[in-house]
């Protein structure tokens, strides 16, 4: 069986896992998503605004 190895404590590095960048790229997905939903319920409301029109 192997032996258990204790390797020195390093010192505490920060890690880098590019979360800020994620953030930045959800919001921006959010927002594109948000703006289609609104431009799409626009143009819902103006097929029933012409169908009511034209009864």
């Amino acid at each position: 069986m192997a032996d258990h190895v204790q390797h020195p404590a390093r010192p505490f590095l920060p890690v880098e896992d590019g979360s800020s960048r994620t953030e930045r790229r959800v919001n921006i997905r959010v927002f594109i998503y948000v703006i289609g939903l609104h431009v799409f319920a626009g143009f819902a409301m103006l097929l029933f605004f012409l169908g009511q029109r034209g009864a």
